[in-house]
């Protein structure tokens, strides 16, 4: 069966005393509004579990996404999504699953956790993630045969402008 992974990195978000703080700003929310826009009724990002940052800028880009494409998935806020956590304990829990995943998280952490499902590399940036942005990768995943991680489509709020 064909999986899918999405990795969205936050949309634009507003100063807050504490990093862990800061809430989507207005451009954000506008940015996440077009990207709903854009995907709904496709079923082109169709999670059956949702892992979020415990940043609340992520948080609230996992809900906007989530309401507007009216994904009805169990969301779970999950420890190595923030900004500079190192990505191989969830490269790793992201392998041994077979659920279609939807992560929404932080650069550059993003990009290394990409490079290193793709390439098996966190050196090899092989995907920049502006804000408001999600890369869709692919496997097939058949019982104990699974393919490697492949790009099935990147895109960010900007081509809906």
């Amino acid at each position: 069966m064909q999986q899918f992974l999405y990795l969205v990195r936050h949309a634009h978000a507003s100063n807050a005393e504490r990093d862990e703080e800061r809430p989507l700003s207005s451009k954000g929310e506008r940015q996440m509004d077009r990207i709903c826009a854009a995907f709904h009724g496709k079923s082109l990002i169709a999670p059956s579990l949702v892992w979020q940052s415990s940043l609340l800028r992520a948080q609230e880009t996992a809900a906007r996404l989530m309401e507007g494409l009216e994904i009805t998935a169990p969301v779970k806020t999950i420890d190595g999504l923030a900004p500079y956590d190192d990505p191989i304990e969830i490269a790793e829990s992201i392998d041994q699953s077979d659920e279609n995943l939807l992560v929404v998280g932080h650069e550059p952490n993003l990009s290394s956790l990409a490079a290193h499902l793709v390439s098996g590399t966190q050196t090899l940036e092989c995907v920049v993630f502006p804000k408001a942005s999600i890369l869709c990768l692919g496997r097939l995943n058949i019982g104990s045969q699974v393919t490697p991680w492949q790009i099935e489509w990147h895109i960010n709020h900007r081509l809906f402008k």
